[in-house]
C-alpha cells in the first residue's frame, strides 16, 4: 500500500511532461546561424538571421508611445536578425538579446537607404533584457544596403539608435533563400 502512494505523486510528474516532437511549420520562412568571425557578432552570444517571405513588416504602437514590429501576410520579405547572449548558469532574467528588423519591397534587387530614409524600410531595433532601456525603437541614424540575388540576400547595415545602448551597430551578413 505504501508503494502505491509512492508512484501516484511520479506518475503525476510523469503525465505531466511536456511535447518534445518536431513542429512544421508552414510559413514560408529560413533560419540561419552565423558564424560570429565572418558577421561581427559579439563572441559571447549567437546570431541568427531569420528571412520571412511574403510577409509585410508594420510597425505598431502599444497606445503607450512603445512600438513592436508586427509580420502580416504580403509580397514583401522581411529580415529579422537576432543576437542572443544567454545568462550565466544559476543567474534568472541575465538574458540579453538584440533584434533588427526591416523590409525589402517586392521586385527589388539592390537597395540603399540612409538616415531618415530608413523609415521606408521600417527598419526596427529591439532590445529584450530586464534592463530600463529595454523595448523596440525606429533607427533613423544609419546606412542599410541590400543585395537581392536568386541566391540570397546581401545586406550591410551600420546604424545608431540614440535611445539605448546597443551591443549590435554593424551586421553584415549573407544568407540563403
Amino acid at each position: 500500500m505504501k508503494a502505491l502512494f509512492f508512484l501516484i505523486p511520479l506518475l503525476m510528474i510523469n503525465a505531466c511532461k511536456t511535447q518534445t516532437d518536431t513542429v512544421i511549420s508552414s510559413e514560408n520562412t529560413s533560419m540561419e546561424q552565423i558564424d560570429n568571425k565572418s558577421s561581427g557578432c559579439p563572441d559571447d552570444g549567437n546570431c541568427s538571421v531569420v528571412v520571412h517571405q511574403n510577409k509585410n513588416l508594420t510597425v505598431k504602437d502599444d497606445g503607450t508611445g512603445a512600438f513592436y514590429p508586427d509580420l502580416v501576410d504580403g509580397n514583401n520579405t522581411v529580415i529579422e536578425y537576432t543576437y542572443h547572449k544567454p545568462a550565466p548558469e544559476g543567474v534568472a532574467d541575465a538574458d540579453y538579446t538584440e533584434t533588427i528588423h526591416f523590409e525589402i519591397p517586392e521586385g527589388v534587387k539592390n537597395l540603399s537607404k540612409e538616415n531618415a530614409a530608413l523609415s521606408d524600410v521600417g527598419l526596427l531595433y529591439g532590445k529584450h533584457c530586464f534592463c530600463r532601456d529595454a523595448g523596440y525603437f525606429p533607427v533613423i541614424n544609419g546606412k542599410l544596403l541590400v543585395e537581392k540575388t536568386a541566391q540570397g540576400i546581401m545586406f550591410d547595415l551600420k546604424f545608431n539608435t540614440g535611445k539605448s545602448t546597443q551591443v549590435i551597430s554593424h551586421i553584415r551578413e549573407t544568407t540563403k533563400l
